[in-house]
């Protein structure tokens, strides 16, 4: 009986979530048929309309919110849905025609849509002292996981179902599958989430009793498993700042994801431990966000020193942007009651859509930089003759890695603009040392503190050599390696190749008779050679790639056409033309 109760109540929930968001269920369905559209047939577009259809979805969930709160007497759907469909179409037009530069908009995309999720949970807690915002918090955090658990069983379900008719009775498109994922992700899982949203508007205590209360399992989570190993990690945190704080330690890559998680778990663990009536949370409440005022000013001092040497990109500019705001939390947090707490939201909300807004945004700024970055060293090794540049390989190291790091930049995080001493066009692996005058470099290997990496890869130059003689070779046999583990090739009935630890082929016959053996090691350390000593990813030619080794039995040739190598481990692809006499 109570099982039935229990079902009929989350009914009634979401019933009565369809009625509360109708304008949203529009949107989400939207959605769904853009999905199943694109997984019956793919069509162009997609990326644009999808993200227009997220975007309508979240100004219409944010404006229905405004309205419960602000407007006491209903809600005009009509009013909300133009208001939505407007913005949509707004955003819309921000966007390309094409699914070029493809990957600025998903990133301005996701900044737009965490700032109207942000602004979601804040807005029902304004000017409501019985509804503070770290107790919204709660509500969405216990809302979102419990539709993440009951969407995570039905899809496991349906594709359980699904998988046993196609292996059992009969063959199922595999499509069928996606669009079932597509309705449970897009339709059930946000419908459902709905449901469980409070709403305030009636100011009905049983709402907030509930929206409040904590369960007894995310008590015991929070209070006696979370709170030990945020306390843990800070302590190891500390002192790997402590062992490192000189030398290379400030411009260390690992030190800005570091800082900036621990400030992400300390801001989250906060607002859902306020909620808590324990001696732990209390310490928590009163200890960790002045130790994340400290991390957070360690972060940024790191971030503006990593600007100095390679500039701003966009990831840097969203870290800053970050410091600033887990500065003012950590401030609101260590000195303000926690009924406070809410004044993080509109702070996080502006910082947000300052970083998509026009001239200042991350992407602007960004390129700016990497465009001053690249003049003035192209400048100062006179490599610009009247407004051209002139190729260049005798400049320093340092001066190789500017430019290619800010030119591979400018030509990944573009929106389709013309970049000055960049051609139209250009391929930074095809063109760069045509344009420059030296491969691209990434990567300083000098001095007491190398900071080459444990690998490198290195490719055939497919633009150099079109063509590969094969004088007359009976087989052509391609290999792929990915491991020391020994694969054999069969290439007549009588006849395998073996090729053994990625390093060592064995051509004989099924008696186990050899004909001829090649050894791998020097052609790899030759194409490795060829790419470099501080380059990663260059182009190679065809001598460097290209061996063969004859004896009276047989004659074989291989040809690297990719090689990656992690530490001690090789991996590539290479052609091998075999000839049996």
């Amino acid at each position: 009986m109570r099982i039935l109760n229990n079902f009929k109540s989350s009914l009634d929930d979401i019933i009565l979530s369809l009625s509360r968001y109708p304008v949203v269920i529009v949107w989400l369905m939207a959605v769904a048929v853009i999905n199943a559209l694109q997984i019956h047939e793919a069509f162009d577009l997609y990326s644009r309309f999808l993200f227009t259809g997220l975007t309508g979805t979240m100004f219409a969930l944010v404006g229905q919110h405004s309205y419960e709160r602000f407007i006491s007497k209903g809600t005009n759907h009509w009013l909300l849905a133009i208001g939505s469909l407007i913005l949509a179409i707004l955003y819309y037009f921000t966007m390309p025609d094409n699914n070029e530069y493809a990957l600025i908009y998903p990133i301005r995309t996701i900044v737009l849509l965490f700032s109207l999720f942000i602004a979601f949970i804040w807005i029902p807690t304004i000017k409501r002292e019985k509804v503070p915002f770290y107790v919204n918090f709660l509500a969405i955090f216990k809302a979102l996981m419990a539709t993440m658990l009951m969407s995570i069983v039905l899809a496991a379900g349906v594709v359980a179902i699904l998988s046993s008719v196609d292996f059992l009775l009969f063959n199922i498109d595999y499509r069928l599958t996606l669009q079932a994922l597509n309705i449970i992700g897009f339709l059930f899982a946000t419908i459902y989430f709905l449901s469980l949203v409070p709403n305030y508007s009636q100011e009905d205590p049983e709402v907030l009793a509930r929206a409040s209360e904590v369960p007894r399992f995310l008590e015991v989570l929070l209070v006696f498993i979370i709170i030990p190993i945020v306390a843990i990690y800070t302590f190891v945190l500390a002192a790997y700042v402590a062992i490192n704080i000189g030398g290379a330690f400030w411009t260390n890559n690992l030190l800005e994801p570091l800082l900036v998680s621990y400030a992400i778990i300390v801001t989250v663990v906060y607002l859902l431990v306020c909620n808590i009536q324990h001696k732990y949370s209390e310490l928590f409440q009163k200890i960790f966000p002045k130790i994340m005022l400290a991390v957070v000013l360690f972060q940024t001092v790191a971030s503006v020193l990593r600007i100095q040497d390679y500039g701003i990109t966009h990831g840097r500019y969203y870290v800053i942007l970050f410091g600033i705001f887990s500065t003012i939390t950590a401030i609101i947090f260590s000195f303000y009651q926690k009924n406070k707490s809410g004044l993080i939201a509109p702070i996080l909300i502006v910082l947000s859509l300052i970083s998509v807004a026009p001239f200042v945004n991350a992407f602007t700024v960004s390129r700016h930089s990497q465009e001053n970055i690249l003049e003035k060293t192209l400048m100062e090794n006179g490599m610009v003759v009247a407004g051209e540049v002139v190729p260049n390989g005798e400049i320093t190291i340092e001066d190789k890695v500017a430019i290619t790091r800010s030119v591979e930049y400018l030509t990944t995080w573009t929106d389709g603009e013309s970049i000055q001493y960049v051609p139209d066009n250009f391929n930074i692996y095809s063109d760069f040392n045509t344009v420059y005058g030296f491969g691209p470099v990434y990567y300083i290997t000098d001095g007491e503190n190398p900071q080459e990496p444990v690998g490198n890869y290195v490719y055939l130059d497919w633009e150099a050599t079109p063509i590969i003689p094969l004088d007359g070779a009976d087989y052509l046999l391609k290999v792929n390696f990915y491991s020391e583990e020994e694969v054999t090739y069969p290439i007549t009935e009588a006849v395998t190749l073996t090729l053994v630890d990625s390093a060592l082929l064995i051509l004989e016959d099924n008696s186990g008779e050899e004909f001829l053996r090649f050894d791998l090691t020097d052609l790899f350390e030759k194409a490795f050679a060829e790419s470099g000593e501080v380059q990663k990813g260059a182009p190679a030619a065809l001598t460097a790639l290209m061996e063969t080794k004859e004896n009276e039995q047989a004659k074989m040739t291989v040809i690297v056409t990719q090689l990656d190598k992690y530490e001690e481990e090789i991996s590539g692809e290479v052609f091998i033309a075999i000839t049996l006499k």
